[in-house]
């Protein structure tokens, strides 16, 4: 919450200065824009085939914090998309999207045994080889002067935390995308504080509180932890309550964030417990976060990407 505060301050200056965001920023960045590279890009990953994105010359891409070519990881065994939720920051001139994308089933090669979690009994089992089934996808986009610039991928499969696809399907209701009216909106930095402050409460006693709505709800890998009754993690899952509190885990390290204020969206990206990658998306209405998705990939060193001003 410090570096909110340090961050108004800094915003307050330069909007004094009347630059703000800078009318070539502004006419450069479009949310149709955006949208028509979204399209783009997951055009040719349903083909497999990145050639005739608008990529800058040096473009960078990571899958799960492991940087490497475009066109490789999921580019090589990407399916049909079947749910796709999209986030647009026209500010950062950045976009994010939560997708359930099809992928046939391959045994993972390896002759370790596989590592034991606590929450081994909640993800889905895996199918027959060769099965076509869906996984949980994101990517978030960078873009100047028309070229991607950025590309930072996760992916969760079977051998992922709590992963559960199917789930995460029958949320295709969900309105993450619809333009809300001005009054249910909240802030950029009313939204990046929620989110930050999020994470700060997986503690015994957090010391910051996310506004919450009253029936709130929560799903990680496709797992919905606000279900009610069960345990996760040694603290009792309570119906419709967002709130980490009480499950204790630490160094999530440095945040980075995309907000989409008309919609009502903010996704962070972080480094969860040290160890996986990871965005929250929350969605907020009348300064109240209603409900979460997130997804976790596979563990990595670290995120492949360095740290930024929350208020950049």
């Amino acid at each position: 919450m410090k570096r909110i505060r340090t961050c108004v301050l800094a915003l307050a200056m330069i909007m004094a200065c009347g630059s703000f965001v800078s009318a070539q920023a502004q006419s450069a960045c479009t949310r149709d824009g955006l949208k028509a590279i979204i399209g783009q890009y997951f055009s040719a990953l349903e083909a497999r085939n990145p050639a005739n994105l608008p990529l800058a010359a040096n473009v960078k891409f990571t899958e799960n914090g492991v940087e490497m070519p475009v066109g490789e990881g999921l580019w090589k065994t990407a399916g049909k998309i079947l749910l796709k939720r999209d986030l647009i920051d026209t500010y950062k001139c950045g976009t994010h999207s939560q997708v359930v994308i099809e992928e046939k089933y391959t045994a993972p090669q390896t002759n370790a045994p596989a590592a034991k979690s606590p929450f081994a009994s909640l993800s889905a089992k895996p199918p027959a080889e060769g099965t076509i089934r869906p996984i949980l996808y994101g990517a978030r986009l960078k873009v100047e002067n028309q070229k991607i610039t950025e590309i930072e991928t996760f992916v969760a499969r079977e051998t992922e935390f709590a992963f559960n696809a199917a789930t995460v399907l029958e949320t295709k209701d969900q309105d993450w995308e619809s333009i809300i009216p001005e009054e249910q909106r909240s802030s950029r930095l009313a939204m990046i504080a929620a989110a930050d402050d999020y994470f700060d409460m997986f503690v015994e006693k957090p010391r910051v509180r996310t506004p919450f709505a009253q029936v709130c709800d929560r799903w990680e890998n496709g797992f919905q932890t606000t279900r009610g009754g069960g345990m996760m993690g040694g603290v009792k899952m309570t119906a419709h309550d967002c709130s980490p509190k009480g499950l204790v885990i630490t160094n999530h390290g440095p945040r980075r964030f995309l907000v989409d204020v008309e919609a009502g969206t903010v996704v962070a990206y972080v480094h969860f417990a040290g160890s996986l990658p990871d965005f929250h998306m929350f969605r907020m209405r009348e300064g109240k976060v209603d409900l979460i998705q997130s997804v976790i990939g596979a563990g990595a060193k670290s995120m492949g990407w360095p740290d930024e001003p929350v208020c950049k």
